[in-house]
């Protein structure tokens, strides 16, 4: 019976505490901070060669980047890239939609963008690939 009782104590203390508050999934800190210009593909980022961006600030506040990028193969590339401009928190003040430009093969060539918000800090530009589009050298 003494064994009956330790089972049955077992039991119930297993149900309460199953049926206790779960505690919320958390998420995994970054080791990783996050650059300028980030490219979505291992790929993208071969077929391609940037430079440092150039930033100024015009008479009205607004940032202005421009970024030097070529096709560094011997194909002319299609790809997409947008662009966040960002506070001195890193928060971001305006965003971009994807937009479209081509890279003639070996010819250098340039993104340039301007913030529309005078507190604009800093930017980051994202590359991908086109969704669907078919690259030759994956």
């Amino acid at each position: 019976m003494k064994h009956a009782v330790t089972i049955v104590v077992a039991l119930i203390t297993l149900w309460a505490a199953g049926c206790g508050v779960r505690p919320p999934i958390e998420g995994r800190d970054d080791p990783y901070a996050a650059a300028q210009v980030h490219f979505d593909s291992d790929a993208l980022r071969r077929d391609t060669a940037i430079q440092r961006p150039v930033v100024a600030r015009d008479e009205f506040g607004l940032l202005h980047v421009t970024l030097p990028i070529r096709s560094a193969v011997n194909k002319q590339l299609y790809v997409q890239y947008r662009v966040a401009f960002l506070d001195l928190n890193h928060m971001v003040l305006d965003q971009y939609s994807w937009a479209d430009k081509t890279l003639s093969a070996n010819t250098p060539d340039r993104i340039q963008v301007n913030s529309v918000d005078k507190r604009a800090d800093d930017f980051q530009i994202d590359f991908r690939y086109p969704p669907g589009y078919l690259h030759a050298f994956e």
